[in-house]
């Protein structure tokens, strides 16, 4: 009799023992990933756990590497088997801590605990199309500007002589030949007298 009550006894422990962890909602897929890297932007950290969860009391804390809360949740409306928590804004790249607190639907229990990941986004870069397209429209013009065309210089007419002038080369001529005129008809006279004197008798 004695034996037959221990083996019950222990029997009754061990169904017992199942029950007792099953009354406590522990976390059985936390998202990030635990000790993950994760190279996308962050928008919303989540825990599914292995219960439904009271939204009274239950919580979700993301920090960051110096221990401040950067996003807060509890219970999801539609999944009482959910907890999340979504950041203001993509989470930035560094270390960040999910500290976590359940209270069982089913019997009150309480359950705490933590899990890690970081964030390591890649900085976007420019494809060369657009590298090329940017700098086609940054770069300055290298096209040779139209030559200027020359203007031919205007030419300058001569001047027309004064009439004048023309007026008093032509009346010098005037003067001058009347006198040549003068001194050949003297010169000849004279001869003329001269060949007189000589060929007159007496003289």
């Amino acid at each position: 009799m004695t034996k037959a009550a221990l083996f019950l006894a222990l029997a009754a422990l061990s169904l017992a023992l199942p029950t007792a962890v099953l009354g406590h909602a522990e976390l059985a897929t936390p998202t990030p990933a635990d000790k993950s890297t994760v190279t996308q932007p962050v928008t919303e950290v989540s825990g599914t756990y292995t219960e439904a969860i009271k939204a009274d009391g239950s919580s979700l804390l993301v920090k960051d590497s110096t221990g401040v809360t950067v996003a807060q949740g509890g219970v999801d409306p539609s999944n009482a088997k959910v907890m999340t928590a979504t950041p203001a804004i993509p989470l930035p790249n560094g270390a960040y801590t999910v500290q976590w607190t359940t209270i069982s639907a089913s019997d009150g229990d309480v359950a705490r605990g933590t899990w890690t990941f970081t964030v390591a986004v890649a900085a976007a870069t420019a494809t060369p199309a657009a590298s090329a397209t940017a700098a086609a429209t940054t770069a300055p013009s290298t096209a040779p500007s139209a030559a200027p065309i020359a203007t031919p210089a205007a030419t300058v007419a001569p001047s027309p002589s004064p009439s004048g002038g023309s007026d008093t080369s032509g009346g010098g001529s005037d003067v001058i030949l009347p006198i040549i005129v003068a001194l050949i008809v003297l010169g000849a006279g004279a001869a003329y007298l001269l060949s007189r004197r000589r060929t007159t008798p007496g003289t």
